[in-house]
């Protein structure tokens, strides 16, 4: 017996009423078992186990009764309940945080709270997971093709001579987690595309505005990491009350310029050099000149000083000798031999005692 369309389309439209019901209670449970409370948690799994088991008791127990074509569109509708079972399902792991979105009814919008750290229910024909990164992650901008994105994702800003530069720019940088809700409310986009648009649009526009601000051959030389700073001190003020943490800001290779500019860098560089060496030669032998002084100085007082203690000692010596210490002295040396010679009447040193 085959049943009228009228009736087909009536068992299709219970059959939607069904999935539309169960998807709602499917939505429910996955908002309980994802909230922070264990009680609610609980709850959901109870609640996703009643729903189970109430389709598999209803479908052994109607089965045989449902004519061949009924049977079709229920096995149909049960393909569709465990696909989007299936789907329902996503894991955030440890380091990101999820937040559900709903997509209809009244309540659309973000959750108020982060989705913790684990697997996640949801109803993926209402419901949309979005995982945000809380760990610290690097992401280059440069203009090789190979690095990063397939695009010229360099930056290029202006020194306040008007000289065009153009860097690639490494960042590091993750979300807070507790500002991830604000965060998407505020942008409806994923991290990714928040970190390479508009992340990356803050980032010119800093390096655009300080470096506006110093000369072409400062960018390139003693205040490179200056700018690097300012960059990196700008960003955190700017937006972490928005929920961004930034730890460097770098420059990745060499910085790029015309040929000209990149010429005219150089002779300031060569020219700087060429100073820096004049002016170490000049420290040099103003060095070399005062050591030599001060050999001189210190000779000089070593001689003064030797003149001085010798002149003293002889002064000392001087007060010490006698007449008597003389001859004494003059008597220890003497062999007592006469001198076989003497000239001009002289007479031995030793006064001998006169024979009476």
């Amino acid at each position: 017996m085959s049943i009228s369309p009228k009736n087909v389309a009536l068992n299709v439209v219970k059959s939607m009423v069904v999935v539309v019901v169960l998807m709602v209670l499917w939505s429910a449970a996955g908002k309980l078992m994802s909230a922070k409370s264990d009680l609610a948690v609980f709850a959901g799994l109870g609640l996703y186990l009643t729903l189970i088991g109430t389709v598999v008791y209803y479908a052994v127990k109607f089965w045989s009764r449902f004519s061949p074509e009924l049977k079709k569109y229920l096995a149909l509708t049960l393909m569709v309940g465990v696909f989007g079972n299936i789907n329902g399902c996503t894991k955030v792991e440890p380091g990101y945080v999820g937040i559900k979105v709903n997509q209809y009814g009244s309540q659309r919008g973000v959750e108020d709270f982060p989705i913790v750290t684990g697997r996640v229910l949801y109803n993926p024909f209402t419901e949309d997971v979005y995982k945000f990164p809380t760990f610290l992650q690097n992401v280059v901008w440069t203009q090789n093709e190979a690095e990063g994105s397939p695009n010229d994702d360099s930056i290029t800003f202006n020194s306040v001579e008007g000289a065009v530069i153009n860097a690639d720019i490494a960042l590091s940088y993750g979300f807070n987690g507790d500002k991830v809700p604000s965060l998407f409310v505020e942008f409806r986009k994923p991290a990714d595309h928040i970190t390479n648009v508009y992340m990356r649009s803050q980032v010119r526009d800093t390096f655009s505005r300080f470096a506006s601000r110093m000369k072409v051959v400062e960018i390139f030389g003693q205040q490179k990491q200056k700018l690097l700073e300012d960059v990196k001190t700008d960003l955190i003020e700017k937006l972490g009350p928005k929920g961004f943490r930034f730890d460097m800001v770098s420059f990745v290779g060499a910085l790029r310029v015309d040929k000209l500019v990149a010429k005219s860098i150089n002779a300031v560089i060569e020219a700087t050099q060429k100073a820096i060496e004049a002016e170490n030669k000049v420290r040099q032998s103003r060095a070399e000149a005062q050591q030599k002084i001060a050999t001189a100085e210190g000779e000089a007082k070593s001689i003064l000083l030797k003149a001085t203690a010798q002149a003293e000692a002889n002064i000392t010596v001087a007060k010490s000798l006698t007449s008597e210490l003389i001859q004494w002295q003059a008597v220890e040396k003497w062999s007592g031999t006469m001198p076989l010679v003497t000239g001009g009447g002289a007479v031995p040193f030793v006064q001998l005692p006169e024979n009476k």
